[in-house]
């Protein structure tokens, strides 16, 4: 069943909604408001993603949209710098949110990856750029080459294969975690550039996973906040079920 598969591989997940606003609280702590913080969201394109979006939307009005195949996050330093570019200033700080992660489905029976769309028969998977990883992997032929016709592909493509062992094969739920592990520290590496004492910005990653009858769940990885009076960051402990 959905809720026994979602304490036993992702235990402590909240509810999308109870997630969202224990990260805005936490924030507001901090000096966060949705009228001097710019959200941004890099999470995964695909359409059953949209409620995260949506969420972050509602708490911290505009948002930039920095969304790729699997949630990685390809903008890389030129993201970055644009993020900054677009950033309010207020009492001479500018205030940004980030939340990336990867997704994952669980059926109400259960079964990893499966969910269903609407206007499409029978079971869907997510994440499906993941997938695709892993059908090459399993069948032996993969494309190390970067094809400029599916670049952002590649580069998950050439994420996964460069952080896992010659010949494995992980399955979607080992990807996915694998997945959030090299997005964190794909975001971490670049924020750590940004000039704090210009910059406020907090950084959320974690899993997003979708359940059955439209519900959605996040299971914290990284929860943290830079500002003037924590340089070097300070995590933000939410609080799960």
């Amino acid at each position: 069943m959905f809720s026994d598969k979602l304490e036993l591989y992702f235990p402590g997940s909240l509810p999308i909604e109870e997630y969202m606003k224990q990260t805005s609280q936490q924030l507001k702590i901090h000096g966060f408001s949705e009228q001097n913080t710019l959200g941004v969201a890099a999470t995964c394109r695909d359409e059953i993603a949209e409620p995260l979006l949506d969420e972050i939307i509602k708490y911290w009005g505009k948002t930039f949209d920095l969304r790729s195949l699997g949630g990685f996050f390809i903008a890389g330093k030129t993201g970055i710098s644009t993020v900054l570019s677009h950033t309010p200033v207020v009492d001479s700080i500018g205030r940004f949110v980030l939340y990336a992660m990867p997704h994952i489905a669980i059926s109400e029976e259960g079964e990893i990856g499966n969910v269903y769309r609407d206007g499409i028969q029978g079971i869907s998977h997510a994440c499906g750029s993941l997938s695709g990883v892993i059908h090459e992997l399993a069948s032996g032929h993969i494309h190390f080459q970067s094809d400029i016709d599916d670049l952002e592909q590649s580069i998950v493509r050439q994420k996964i294969i460069s952080a896992i062992h010659y010949g494995e094969v992980p399955n979607l739920l080992d990807i996915t975690i694998l997945a959030c592990k090299i997005i964190t520290g794909d975001i971490k590496r670049l924020l750590d550039l940004v000039d704090y004492s210009a910059y406020n910005y907090a950084f959320f990653t974690g899993i997003l996973i979708h359940g059955p009858k439209d519900t959605h769940w996040v299971h914290s990885n990284n929860s943290y906040v830079v500002t003037n009076n924590f340089p070097t960051g300070s995590k933000l402990d939410l609080q799960t079920n």
